[in-house]
């Protein structure tokens, strides 16, 4: 590495840090002030301590949200300026013209600065960022209004994957459920006859009062047998319709018609069609691309075509545009970059049905084995140089500087 070179790079480390450690210091003094606001609030609040904690955590997401675009200059966003007019309109979400590209940080809820750094790497900003959220009586289980704004005023859509995880309802609050280990079987059934109501109505007003376009993917992966307690091993395909149907009912009585609905089944199980809820109540279809390579007896090195492109008749009879809405590869039993290459290369072309890939920007992902699985790849100048490269020949929206290339030598 020359001289030029090895200053250019160590400029932008000490950059980079510098605008971690503004962040930071803003965002938790902004969230010091929220804290002793909340205490001198005490006993004379009104409403659930849960929204005012909703309120405070809105307040510091929405400031480290201004805060990096602030230490980032109008970089972020020139680079949206395409998107700025998209996002907005329901219709041209609904059926985009071009590829959305976007990305799953698991620094979320905590901070928006990995999905940022990514889009460092990659030399452009993503008009998609999504987010997980489960069911619940937790502060952090409500509508997630705090990242939801800051997402949007970063320039970006926000993407819920919404989790109906139902054992995380109190039966104190809630006397009418069932005990928390006996809701599983049968709990799509529960929430098609209503017994959630008031949850989903909760979440509903507050999407309604956001009022603004957010993409919602619910009870993803329906039709896997084994990883999730909504899929086919506790429930009838029929009633997850009626559960979806419920569910998008109860927001659009409450007036959320700005929610864009993402139907998610998995590729790998057969027969996803038995549980699509119907073309009124679906705006997208979406799935998972994962290359879990030979981490666990169940799974091989497959390539992106193999994961996606021999079961896309699964997705594409619908006619509605298609999010990978989990897109990546480990590095365990093949080639990373190669997988990559094949991946992207003219993938609009391969396959015009996909108008959003997200990436899962993911280190520490214990979800589907005991051990932790890394899917990021920022650190790897060869596979960050093969994604930028693959992007740009897309015709992606780019914006107007390099990326910033890593630091570190690449991962093998």
């Amino acid at each position: 590495m020359g001289p030029d070179r090895f200053s250019e790079n160590w400029r932008s480390n000490v950059v980079n840090r510098i605008q971690r450690i503004t962040v930071v210091a803003v965002v938790l003094g902004t969230a010091v002030a929220g804290v002793m606001g909340l205490v001198a609030f005490g006993v004379h609040s009104q409403g659930p301590l849960a929204q005012v904690l909703a309120d405070v955590g809105s307040a510091v997401g929405g400031a480290e949200a201004r805060v990096v675009q602030r230490v980032r200059g109008r970089g972020r966003s020139s680079q949206l300026a395409w998107f700025a007019q998209v996002r907005v309109d329901l219709s041209r979400l609904r059926n985009p013209d071009l590829v959305l590209l976007g990305a799953y940080d698991d620094g979320l809820p905590r901070t928006l600065q990995g999905v940022v750094e990514l889009e460092n790497r990659l030399g452009t900003a993503f008009p998609l960022v999504q987010i997980y959220t489960a069911w619940g009586d937790k502060p952090e289980q409500q509508f997630p209004i705090q990242l939801v704004r800051a997402i949007w005023d970063l320039g970006s859509v926000p993407v819920v994957t919404w989790e109906p995880w139902l054992a995380d309802f109190g039966n104190r609050q809630h006397p009418h459920l069932p005990l928390r280990h006996q809701r599983d079987r049968g709990g799509l059934a529960a929430i098609a006859r209503g017994d959630y109501d008031f949850y989903l109505d909760d979440w509903a007003r507050a999407a309604a009062q956001w009022g603004r376009p957010l993409f919602v993917r619910w009870g993803h992966e329906m039709n896997d047998p084994y990883r999730y307690p909504w899929g086919p091993q506790n429930n009838k395909a029929e009633d997850y319709i009626a559960a979806w149907r419920r569910v998008v009912q109860r927001f659009r009585q409450a007036g959320a018609n700005n929610v864009i609905w993402v139907w998610s089944p998995h590729v790998a199980y057969e027969y996803p069609e038995a549980f699509y809820p119907g073309d009124d109540v679906v705006d997208w279809v979406a799935t998972g691309a994962l290359n879990y390579g030979t981490v666990a007896r169940w799974s091989g090195w497959w390539s992106f075509e193999e994961i996606y492109g021999s079961k896309r008749e699964h997705l594409t009879r619908w006619n509605k545009p298609v999010m990978i809405a989990e897109f990546g590869t480990l590095a365990v039993g093949g080639d990373r970059n190669a997988w990559f290459q094949e991946a992207l290369a003219g993938l609009p072309q391969r396959h015009p049905e996909v108008k959003a890939v997200l990436f899962f920007n993911v280190a520490g992902d214990a979800t589907a084995t005991q051990q932790s699985l890394d899917w990021t790849f920022q650190q790897d100048s060869t596979i960050l140089s093969t994604v930028a490269g693959a992007l740009a020949s897309w015709g992606v929206p780019r914006g107007v500087y390099a990326p910033v290339e890593p630091t570190v030598a690449p991962r093998r």
